[in-house]
C-alpha cells in the first residue's frame, strides 16, 4: 500500500483514479469486465494491478468495487508490514 499511496498520492485519492477507470460501467459487472473497462478507459497500471486481483465475482456498483479495493489493498499492506513470527522448532 505504500508504494499505492506514493503514487497516488494516499489513501483517499484512489477514488478518483478509479472513478476515471471505470467511467460509464453499467452494474452488475463481473471482476473481469471491470479490468475490461478500467483498460478501455486508460486506467493507471496501479489501479489496473488492484482491479485485476479483486475477488471474482459480481460487483453491484462502483462503491462495493471500491470497498473491496481498499481492503484488498489493506490486506496487502497488513502482510507486508506485519512482523515476522518465530518458527517453532520440533
Amino acid at each position: 500500500m505504500k508504494e499505492l499511496e506514493t503514487r497516488m498520492g494516499g489513501p483517499a485519492p484512489l477514488a478518483q483514479p478509479l472513478h476515471q477507470a471505470l467511467f460509464g460501467a453499467v452494474f452488475p459487472l463481473s471482476a473481469e469486465q471491470l479490468l475490461l473497462l478500467a483498460r478501455e478507459n486508460e486506467a493507471p497500471s496501479v489501479v489496473l494491478s488492484l482491479l485485476s486481483n479483486l475477488p471474482r465475482r459480481r460487483y453491484d456498483s462502483l462503491e462495493a468495487v471500491q470497498q473491496a479495493v481498499e481492503s484488498l489493498a489493506g490486506a496487502g499492506e497488513e502482510a507486508t508490514e506485519a512482523p515476522l513470527a518465530p518458527m517453532s522448532s520440533r
